[in-house]
Parts: C-alpha cells; sequence; structure tokens
C-alpha cells in the first residue's frame, strides 16, 4: 500500500540521493583511458587520409572543369547566337558582319589561354 501513499519528500532526500550518487563515481582506469585513446588517434588518422585522398581527387575534376569551361562557353554562345540569327530571319549580310565579332571573341579567349598556358600546365603536374 506504500505505492500509493504519497510522502512528503523535502529538498533534504534529493539532495542526499545527489551526494551518494556523486559520491560513488571514480575514473575509469588508466588502461581503458589509453586504449581508447589509440583507438580514437587510429581512427582519426584513417579519416583524415580519405579526406585527403578525396580532397586530391575533387581538386583534380575541378582543375579539368576550369580547364574546359571556356571552350563549353564559347560552343554556347556561339549556338545562341546562331539561334538567334536564325529566328529572326535576317538577310545574309547581317550574318556576315555578326560573324566577325565571334570570331573576334573566340581569338580573345584563345589568346588568354595561351597567355595562361604556364598556369595552366603547372596544374597537371603533381605538388607534392
Amino acid at each position: 500500500m506504500g505505492l500509493f501513499h504519497r510522502e512528503s519528500r523535502g529538498p533534504a532526500w534529493k539532495q542526499g540521493w545527489t551526494e551518494r550518487t556523486l559520491g560513488s563515481l571514480s575514473a575509469p582506469p588508466l588502461p581503458l583511458l589509453a586504449i581508447f585513446g589509440i583507438i580514437i588517434l587510429l581512427m582519426t588518422v584513417s579519416s583524415y587520409i580519405k579526406y585527403r585522398l578525396q580532397m586530391q581527387y575533387t581538386m583534380l575534376n575541378l582543375k579539368l572543369f576550369l580547364l574546359i569551361l571556356p571552350l563549353v562557353v564559347i560552343f554556347a554562345a556561339q549556338l545562341v547566337w546562331s539561334f538567334r540569327l536564325g529566328f529572326t530571319r535576317r538577310g545574309v549580310d547581317d550574318m556576315a558582319s555578326n560573324v566577325p565579332w565571334s570570331m573576334v571573341a573566340l581569338v580573345i579567349v584563345l589568346l588568354v589561354l595561351v597567355s595562361y598556358q604556364s598556369q595552366i600546365q603547372s596544374m597537371w603536374t603533381p605538388s607534392f
């Protein structure tokens, strides 16, 4: 019947419970802490090596993307330009007068790529 009977417990009861619990706690043994430390160290080194490999793979893909990006932009601009001229149905004279501007833009982009050729080539050499 003590289950249904409510006893009045004051703050002294709670304080006694926490003091007993904290008093019975002790630090784990040092060999156990050393084993956990070694395990965590090995897991950290392993994940760092995987991280470095993934980072190198990602950087290689990024450099390849940045190398191909100007060509894709030029191709897309030429495609948009040709569709725009096709939809407006201009005469042959207008189309002939606009083609040199796209060729000038292509030559400028190629000159910029040639001027940065040494940096582009250095991207492909491993840097250890």
